[in-house]
């Protein structure tokens, strides 16, 4: 699935605050000053190019993303560059897009934004440019400027309010429903005043990226995912300024994502599919994604490919009649990036799932299963308040003998269900494209990154998608089957092994400290690394990390 390993929220642990002797630090944070000290070696190339980089703010909260971070500053100074960090030293107030709702918020907020401003400042503890303090960049006019505009707005004006062509009402909305895991922000308690909170924070952040790319004219920008409004607002104000920026994550125990002027998990493939596609996969390239296919070498935080211990109740597969065409809804997690402000044909992920029950309602001889995603209730996350079967509950939505509501808990995988269905149906989830590669049809209602890829079948309105799914299920959808699992195939390989990098710097397993694979300084320079080198390159460059005809090298 297309989800949970990289929905930045999931992976907002409260994490202790370190001590100030090395031996109270982490093991791989004593590795990396290490790594830093050894920069004094190379001091006579410091600064020898007239490239300047702002990097930040971090979301150092997360020790994967602190360690690349340190990396990448690391990778930049060892070319010569000038870094400046960027962080937020306490900027906002109530919640924030680090900490807030379910995620260390609440009377843990205070607690939590002062850990989280000791970790930005032992991220760049050692880095020869004094790093940047939000805060000091405000004056005081200024922030009694900004509290009179957030003073006039009444009602729910503040959902609406842009500034600059910044929707930043509409980016408090996300980081609200994202804090709270639900799809409608009215289900949050209070949710007028922490909106407003939340728009009053942006609106800061915004006025302090103005002063900071004013006064220090970066020739270039690095920083978190940009999804979510702390980083989309930089994203935005360097776009304006012709700045080119780049946005990361780590996205599994191995893997990072880095893009160009774009949120790095909004996975946009666009510029390099029709290329990419129009080669052929070598042998090797086949059985790599056959067997990620498996379940294999996916080195996700959390694999929903495989049951887990609370995956335990129990749903007989003969429940389904043999004797009805059957269709699979594997949904989404409603909160999920992957989900957010993804629709096309529905108002949302739950309008499209009570439409699609009400057509099977309406044509008993076919059946419909509804998968709902296994995150909902991961012991490892917060549950979320919007699942889908309370969601259709409060809608009242009754489900007809013909439509199955799996739970979250099922002992049964998306895959399990593959043989007994004739269609799959989709909003963005990542099993649309491996119903897709084993050869099922496939029918996307929202922005999935595979949408127009050539695998799945893409209606343009709700007419066209139930006259998609009748055909499907009766056997009428004629496509060339084996073109399409050679798409499907190719989406693989491009998605999970060249967009997703594998750098050789660290691993990081769920729930402990990352772990340094290497050892000296000497392995962040040029020529020693080919896959940092492209993304390090390219960032020198000014130049987007996939084209028409260039992407990412395959790890």
């Amino acid at each position: 699935m297309h989800t949970i390993h990289k929905i930045q929220s999931l992976l907002r642990e409260k994490i202790p605050s370190w001590g100030k002797s090395k031996k109270e630090l982490p093991d791989f944070l004593n590795k990396l000053n290490s790594i830093g000290n050894e920069l004094n070696l190379y001091s006579d190339q410091h600064l020898a190019n007239q490239t300047h980089i702002l990097i930040g703010p971090s979301f150092s909260v997360y020790d994967p993303s602190f360690v690349l971070d340190r990396l990448l500053n690391y990778a930049l100074r060892l070319r010569g560059v000038k870094v400046t960090p960027i962080y937020c030293d306490q900027l906002q107030s109530t919640e924030c897009n680090f900490y807030g709702g379910v995620w260390g918020g609440g009377d843990k907020f205070n607690q939590n934004c002062r850990s989280c401003l000791q970790k930005s400042q032992q991220l760049w503890q050692d880095s020869p440019v004094s790093a940047i303090k939000l805060s000091e960049q405000l004056s005081s006019e200024s922030m009694r400027s900004i509290e009179q505009k957030v003073a006039q707005l009444t009602g729910e004006q503040w959902l609406s309010y842009t500034e600059d062509d910044l929707p930043l009402g509409a980016w408090a909305k996300d980081i609200l429903v994202n804090n709270y895991v639900v799809g409608d922000y009215h289900l949050v308690e209070n949710h007028q005043t922490l909106g407003v909170s939340h728009l009053h924070n942006l609106m800061l952040l915004k006025a302090s990226y103005e002063k900071v790319l004013d006064v220090h004219q970066p020739c270039r920008v690095i920083s978190n995912d940009s999804y979510y409004g702390m980083w989309a607002i930089l994203e935005s104000l360097c776009k304006t300024r012709k700045i080119p920026y780049y946005s990361h994550w780590p996205v599994s125990k191995d893997r990072i994502c880095v893009t160009y002027a774009d949120a790095s998990m909004n996975l946009d493939f666009r510029v390099s599919w029709q290329r990419f596609a129009s080669q052929p996969l070598s042998l090797e390239q086949k059985c790599k994604a056959q067997n990620w296919l498996n379940g294999n070498n996916r080195n996700l935080l959390i694999n929903t490919h495989n049951l887990q211990a609370h995956q335990n109740q129990p749903f007989l597969l003969k429940q389904l009649d043999p004797n009805k065409p059957t269709a699979l809804l594997p949904s989404n997690v409603i909160w999920d990036l992957a989900a957010l402000n993804k629709q096309i044909l529905f108002a949302d992920m739950i309008d499209w799932i009570s439409s699609t029950i009400n057509w099977f309602r309406d044509n008993p001889k076919y059946q419909l299963v509804i998968k709902a995603h296994p995150a909902e209730q991961h012991p490892s996350i917060p549950e979320t308040r919007e699942r889908v079967e309370i969601a259709l509950k409060e809608r009242g939505v009754i489900l007809p003998s013909n439509v199955f509501l799996l739970s979250p808990k099922v002992d049964v995988t998306a895959y399990d269900l593959f043989p007994y269905i004739k269609v799959g149906l989709v909003h963005t989830t990542s099993v649309g494209f491996e119903m897709a590669a084993y050869g099922l049809n496939v029918i996307t209602t929202g922005k999935a990154p595979y949408r127009g890829f050539g695998f799945t079948h893409d209606p343009e309105n709700k007419t066209e998608y139930f006259n998609l799914i009748e055909r499907a299920l009766n056997g009428l959808l004629t496509h060339d089957q084996e073109h399409k699992i050679d798409l499907a195939y190719k989406f693989i390989i491009f998605y999970q092994f060249h967009y997703y990098m594998k750098l050789n710097l660290f691993e990081n397993e769920w729930g402990q400290q990352p772990k340094l694979k290497i050892k000296s300084a000497k392995e962040l320079m040029s020529g020693y690394n080919p896959h940092l080198d492209y993304i390090i390159d390219n960032i020198l460059a000014g130049q987007p990390i996939i084209a028409e005809n260039r992407w990412m090298p395959e790890s």
